[in-house]
């Protein structure tokens, strides 16, 4: 009884701990600007992804696929979340042009590493991963 219950105090905290990051990235990641005259955002603001950043998180995907499917959907976005966050910031802390343009996951995953894109997808329940980002 007592190891269910710590259990399920864990589970409680990650998820905890998961939705006040996204709320803390939602409030960082929401900007006032306007798009301009044209409509859009500009694709100079679009985040620049090299090889070596992508091949870094392809890497960190890789390594907590079989975590994030034991954990189920909810934690696994979550933790996916997580990693897309601190990719970002250890890669020129591009998290704001990362949220103006969530696709570019997509792009470097669907060129790097797409078999682990297509599982994180799936273990995440989206479609792509852009739709699993919360708070970009």
């Amino acid at each position: 009884m007592r190891r269910t219950r710590r259990r399920v105090h864990r589970l409680g905290r990650v998820a905890l701990l998961g939705g006040l990051i996204s709320a803390g990235v939602i409030a960082c990641a929401t900007t006032t600007e306007s798009p301009g005259r044209g409509g859009g955002t500009a694709s100079a603001d679009a985040p620049v992804i090299g090889p070596a950043a992508g091949a870094q998180l392809c890497e960190t995907m890789w390594a907590d696929i079989d975590n994030w499917r034991q954990q189920g959907s909810v934690i696994a976005r979550v933790k996916f979340n997580g990693v897309v966050h601190t990719w970002a910031l250890r890669n020129g802390a591009i998290n704001i042009a990362v949220a103006r343009h969530r696709d570019a996951i997509d792009a470097v995953t669907r060129d790097q590493c797409p078999k682990a894109r297509q599982q994180v997808t799936q273990i995440i329940g989206t479609v792509d991963l852009a739709s699993g980002l919360v708070g970009f």
